[in-house]
């Protein structure tokens, strides 16, 4: 089975490099906008169940930063500019998200931005024959390695 690359108007694409820095941009500016809005309010929760909120946040922080990784991973190659802010949307979104939590103030909107924003990179990822494309070249370049090994 031939992987073919997707067809695209020359100059529909931005360059690795540029989207790398839009996508930071955007996370920079969600976890902003999280810690900003839990730092707005006062929280009402007993230790116990901030030490646990606290645990959870950076927990699902850890998801955010991998989710993120694998984006700039996909952003080696060109993208075009609505497929940018999709990625850009949902990294932003899970960034944003544990910050709310941390903070303990809208525990239902950090939940709610974290994990539609995982939903939403999950179906970018699916979506994407870029993706593809990048993971049967790696396969590819990894059996052709162990052939010469073995040889």
């Amino acid at each position: 089975m031939m992987i073919h690359p997707p067809r695209t108007r020359p100059g529909a694409t931005l360059p690795p490099a540029a989207t790398r820095a839009l996508l930071l941009l955007a996370v920079a500016a969600g976890l902003a906008a999280g810690t900003i809005a839990a730092i707005s309010a006062p929280a009402t929760v007993d230790a116990d169940m901030a030490h646990l909120l606290r645990a959870m946040a950076l927990l699902k922080a850890a998801i955010a930063v991998v989710v993120t990784g694998a984006v700039l991973w996909r952003f080696g190659a060109p993208v075009g500019p609505i497929r940018l802010a999709g990625y850009a949307l949902a990294c932003a979104a899970m960034a944003a998200g544990p910050g709310l939590i941390w903070g303990m103030v809208h525990l239902g909107a950090g939940a709610l931005l974290l994990h539609g924003g995982l939903l939403a990179a999950i179906v970018l990822f699916w979506r994407d024959p870029e993706i593809a494309a990048r993971l049967a070249a790696m396969i590819t370049a990894r059996r052709a390695a162990i052939r010469a090994r073995q040889n």
